[in-house]
């Protein structure tokens, strides 16, 4: 299984998923860093919290814009299904 990452936001009163942007590979360290992801989970397969400054840094990186004020933003990892297509068990 291939794991992206992700910077998600979801709504504050309903912790509905409003945000999702995809973390590129190649800014993922950078992003981890930003996201303090801890030396014991170098792959980031835990959630984590992120702050406004930390969303808006990340969102900076990746080349996107967030709508902060209604959200709670997180570093995530998702099953990247894609990663699978064209091959058999």
């Amino acid at each position: 299984m291939t794991v992206v990452h992700r910077l998600v936001g979801y709504d504050r009163r309903t912790d509905r998923m409003r945000a999702r942007r995809d973390i590129p590979s190649d800014l993922f360290a950078e992003a981890k860093r930003i996201a303090g992801v801890a030396a014991d989970d170098p792959d980031a397969a835990w959630s984590y919290p992120l702050s406004t400054a930390q969303a808006q840094a990340i969102a900076q990186l990746i080349g996107t814009e967030i709508d902060r004020s209604p959200l709670e933003f997180f570093l995530e990892p998702f099953a990247d299904p894609s990663a699978d297509e064209g091959t058999e068990p």
